[in-house]
């Protein structure tokens, strides 16, 4: 058989210098602390003369490091780079007993937690495959529950050890998309620590580079350069500095970075470790990633801009404390960050830093103007309050989040059209005075108030925006879209205005909450009352209108009495719509894995509307049935069985596969071995 010269290189590294990679990786940590005596801070949970080793023979370099900016939540690792490939050894990072086992096709995939003697613990994730014994345990627990794909376990009453150094599994992909190994490592009080703490480290003599600055107005009196907008600026770089010249402001505004580090010879680009921000020469903010609880990793979302992340224009770290955020990366004697300052020039000089010390500084000047004495649109007050008019619907051609942006304590026009007249009224107060405004020019801000505000306008029409505060229970109804949001205390991060907007289009029914820009901090539940007989029916679920993807992604849900209720993780657009098509099978293929000789059966399943229903898989081989193993990047399903041993000549293979709104395929195929 032919090998490539790449094949030959790979086999070489992963099986003739296993060892030697090995002997490498367990004295980085010696190295690191002998090039850095004075970076080695390790955390008061690990016991005294305590040494991690290197966990992979795959390579010694950082795919991603900790603390960086995930979709919804903080990276909690430091990644090893497997190559692209699979099926590089891992080893355990010290002693330890296995304390938990996880299968996924999402999340964290294969994974393993072991506990050590302190009570701290390691994770690694995205695995391809387990030691024997953790894979004994798994199938077993597998099979007796049903032929399950996923699990969950806690391990420690099998009390299978492990010697710092030992192996227990294998590199994959797992979970996510590019193969590699995720190393976490955790507190006994589960909270996510930066590995370098604990001596994890890489050769890295390069500089963090600013690649951004954002500029963020925060309330009603607030502008950056005339407008309501976030402002982002790209830097000049001069001398080995980032500038980003000269920037006004009226009112209060908090400033956001985008900056990056890498490591030497690495590729791959990485969170930076810490930042300082100084303005005229006094600190007003420092930051530094060292740990945080894994229950808060969702704050990411408020420690970055969310609306830039949101567009996917980077993730802006803030150099100022949002309201909500509690995570224990700040120095909070300094103040939430927030800049107040008065008319003149103000220099500003931001430091980002890697755990190594290495340096770059960004400077900005800050010109900030009198703020206005009166507002810049006539104001009339009408005593009761004047009643909302409802428009014709011909001439409602835009929603009011096209129209408007709004936040906790201000509502402002959007792009340049002028609203010629707006009316704004507290509703549910007695003897509430309306706020009536005409001729507001684009970016005006206009402060808002009251739990229930009405607000009417020529472009919009009426709508209402209802205010949500943390730490209260909070339903809204909406009888037009015939809506039920039910907020719990602890579903924001701040307090925020919501608008449920409802229409029809080409026979489907449609629902906006919005805005769409700001984070939730946990879901909030939305119920449907729909009086359509046809809901009776199967198939039928709540799906993510998602306008980038141009697809509609499905939302679990349950149907119930004319009533649709789901969880949303966020706001945004969303519909009713059935899913009456099965999903899709190729022709099974069989094959061997090279590394350790197993056999598999495979099967693509690909179902474009409410996806692989896979723990209700049924897949069978011969009249025997197996663990089917989900792979949603791949779209394959994978018959998975310890002893499995095709028979010579023809083998039968079974399939059964559901999809999530019950749907199903069924498949009966002949493979030749």
């Amino acid at each position: 058989m032919f090998i490539s010269g790449f094949q030959l290189l790979l086999a070489i590294s992963k099986h003739l210098c296993t060892s030697l990679l090995l002997m490498l990786c367990l004295t980085l940590t010696a190295e690191a602390q002998h090039r850095y005596p004075d970076l080695i801070r390790m955390p008061d949970f690990v016991s005294q003369g305590a040494v991690y080793a290197w966990p992979s023979n795959a390579s010694d370099y950082f795919s991603a490091t900790f603390a960086e900016t995930r979709s919804a939540h903080f990276h909690a690792a430091a990644d090893i780079g497997t190559w692209g490939q699979e099926g590089f050894d891992v080893y355990a990072t010290r002693d330890g007993v296995l304390f938990r086992i996880g299968i996924s096709p999402h999340g964290y995939g294969n994974v393993i937690y072991l506990k050590h003697d302190d009570d701290s613990f390691s994770v690694y994730a995205h695995l391809q495959d387990f030691h024997p014994e953790i894979r004994t345990i798994a199938d077993s627990v597998r099979i007796a529950r049903g032929y399950i794909n996923s699990l969950d376990i806690r391990a420690e009453d099998y009390n299978i050890q492990f010697r710092k150094g030992d192996f227990i599994g294998r590199t994959g992909s797992t979970g996510i998309g590019p193969p590699h190994l995720h190393f976490e490592l955790r507190s006994p009080h589960n909270d996510a620590i930066n590995p370098k703490l604990a001596g994890i480290h890489v050769a890295d003599r390069v500089s963090p580079v600013f690649s951004g600055l954002a500029v963020i107005p925060v309330d009603a009196e607030s502008y950056v350069r005339g407008r309501k907008d976030i402002l982002r600026l790209n830097p000049v770089r001069r001398g080995g500095d980032f500038h980003f010249g000269t920037i006004e402001t009226q009112g209060s505004f908090g400033l956001a970075v985008n900056a990056s580090d890498r490591a030497d010879n690495g590729r791959n680009v990485y969170a930076v470790y810490e930042l300082k921000a100084k303005i005229n020469g006094k600190a007003f903010f420092h930051s530094r990633v060292d740990s945080f609880p894994m229950a808060d990793g969702r704050k990411m979302l408020i420690d970055r801009v969310y609306p830039i992340l949101l567009n996917r224009n980077g993730g802006y770290q803030r150099l100022h404390i949002m309201d909500g955020n509690n995570l224990p990366f700040y120095d909070r004697t300094l103040g939430n960050g927030i800049l107040s300052l008065p008319p003149g020039n103000h220099q500003i000089e931001i430091i980002a830093a890697d755990y190594y010390g290495n340096e770059s500084r960004a400077f900005a000047t800050i010109s900030v103007t009198e703020p206005t004495s009166a507002p810049p649109d006539s104001e009339r007050f009408f005593a009761g309050g004047s009643p909302i008019v409802s428009l014709p619907v011909g001439r409602l051609n835009r929603h009011p989040e096209d129209v408007f942006r709004w936040s906790k304590g201000w509502i402002s026009p959007r792009h340049n059209i002028p609203v010629e007249e707006l009316t704004i009224r507290s509703s549910g107060v007695f003897n509430q005075p309306s706020r009536k405004y005409k001729n507001i020019s684009p970016h005006t801000g206009l402060r808002l108030s009251g739990s229930h505000i009405e607000i009417n306008s020529e472009q919009t029409g009426p709508f209402v925006l209802h205010r949500i505060v943390p730490g209260q229970y909070t339903e809204i109804r909406n009888q037009t879209s015939r809506t039920v949001l039910r907020f719990e205390p602890d579903s924001v991060f701040d307090t925020t205005y919501v608008h449920v907007s409802a229409w029809n289009e080409n026979g489907n029914t449609y629902f906006r909450i919005s805005p769409e820009d700001i984070p939730l901090r946990r879901p909030f539940e939305l119920t449907l009352n729909l009086a359509d007989s046809s809901l009776s029916e199967p198939g039928w679920g709540v799906y993510f209108v998602n306008e980038r993807r141009n697809r509609l992604d499905f939302i679990s849900s349950v149907s119930e009495k004319q009533q649709i209720k789901t969880r949303l993780n966020g706001f945004g657009t969303f519909t009713i719509a059935r899913d009456t098509t099965a999903p899709q099978l190729s022709r099974p293929r069989l094959w061997r894995r090279a590394i350790d000789g197993q056999w598999f059966v495979s099967v693509r399943a690909v179902d474009l509307m409410s996806g692989i229903n896979f723990d209700q898989v049924e897949f069978y081989v011969n009249g025997v049935r197996g663990i089917p193993e989900y792979d949603p990047f791949g779209h394959f399903i994978r018959y998975h069985k310890p002893d499995f041993q095709p028979v010579r000549g023809r083998n039968k293979v079974s399939i059964r596969v559901p999809d999530r709104s019950g749907n199903v395929t069924v498949e009966t195929y002949e493979l030749n071995h």
